[in-house]
């Protein structure tokens, strides 16, 4: 049995990462293999082509990941019994979506991008847009050339390795980006079950499809700003300056942290509580600000798994089922611009009505069961 669901869940993880590959930039040239141009061809028809099709067929690989994930959360202790076997499993998990393809949102192309104005070009990518490059190639598959660096410092400086390891090549740069993002979610995964001494928290954090899906695939960078802020909350009692230093860091690649600053000087508070408040802090970043400067990105919510990760399970059995809900729900925002190639109307509304209806469904649910006891 345990066979069979370690293959089902190696399988699909192959087929997101060709799948993947639909949804290459027609710009981007990655390869000159004959073969490899001719499946990238195909691949590109079916999403851009046949977009019905291809929504269903991520509907399908997203569905094979959540049953996946529900299975893991309540029998993780049966299917994975020796550590050294889950952690293999998790590496071998990372290292294989480490080779797809950042679909579905452009951000790491901007990652790329800026990172070559920086340390190719020679130029400040505070003050030099990368459009502002004359002659420079990867403005064809950035969608966001006409901006300055969006990020800290701390980030512009971890872009420099894999730039440098890219060694120039497009598709090698990408893949270096990736696995940077795997090992930072390896050792985010090592630091939940080294402070909780938890398996299922470990689990729940390390299957999470939005986890797997915008760190792993898309190559989003919040998990850098999360392991930095969390490692400063956890060691801040203990280690107040190296606290503080790491949680700047955080600070410094992605500004959202800030928010927890006040966390810093309350005195007489427990980790548990701390948590509690940083949750509820940067859930209302979440909610809130950010849909007023933008829109709900699903990629915002990893830093409110990352988070959660931490508490009691038992304790918080709610809070943990919120945020499960949460993360199915944010993935599906993905699916109105798949089918129809564009974001404007209805885009807006469906992606709203989509994220809506699993988080309503889960509030009734827990009413009825409410009520049901009071009976």
């Amino acid at each position: 049995m345990r066979r069979i669901v370690y293959a089902y869940y190696i399988l699909l993880l192959l087929c997101i990462v060709i799948f993947s590959y639909g949804f290459k930039d027609p710009n981007l040239t990655l390869t000159s293999s004959p073969f490899l141009i001719s499946i990238f061809h195909q691949l590109t028809y079916v999403v851009y082509g046949l977009r019905p099709l291809a929504t269903l067929i991520f509907i399908s690989i997203l569905l094979g990941l959540w049953s996946f994930y529900i299975v893991v959360c309540k029998n993780g202790e049966k299917l994975f019994t020796n550590i050294k076997h889950l952690a293999f499993f998790i590496i071998l998990s990372a290292f294989i979506l480490s080779f797809s393809y950042p679909a579905l949102t452009h951000d790491l192309f901007n990652y790329v991008t800026t990172a070559k104005v920086t340390f190719t070009h020679g130029e400040n990518p505070y003050v030099v847009m990368p459009i502002e490059i004359p002659n420079e190639p990867y403005l064809a598959f950035t969608r966001a050339a006409n901006k300055y660096a969006l990020y800290g410092p701390i980030w512009i400086l971890i872009t420099a390795i894999p730039h440098y390891l890219g060694n120039n090549n497009i598709w090698q740069t990408i893949i270096m980006f990736k696995l940077l993002n795997a090992i930072i979610y390896l050792v985010f995964v090592y630091m939940i079950y080294k402070i909780t001494k938890s398996l299922k928290n470990t689990l729940f954090f390390a299957f999470n499809p939005l986890i797997l899906i915008e760190t792993l695939i898309s190559g989003h960078n919040d998990i850098y700003m999360m392991l930095f802020a969390c490692f400063g909350l956890v060691i801040l009692k203990q280690y107040k300056f190296l606290g503080a230093l790491s949680f700047l860091v955080s600070v410094l690649i992605k500004g959202a942290t800030f928010v927890l600053t006040p966390l810093l000087f309350i005195k007489n508070i427990s980790f548990e509580q701390i948590l509690v408040f940083s949750y509820w802090l940067l859930a209302l970043i979440f909610f809130i600000a950010a849909p007023i400067r933008e829109e709900l990105y699903p990629w915002y919510a990893v830093w409110l798994v990352c988070i959660v990760s931490f508490l009691p399970m038992k304790k918080y059995v709610l809070l943990y089922g919120f945020t499960t809900v949460l993360t199915f729900a944010l993935e599906l925002r993905h699916l109105p611009y798949m089918w129809m190639g564009y974001y404007e109307a209805p885009g807006p509304i469906l992606r709203l009505f989509l994220t809506m209806i699993p988080i309503a469904i889960y509030c009734i649910v827990l009413l009825v069961k409410k009520l049901n006891k009071q009976i």
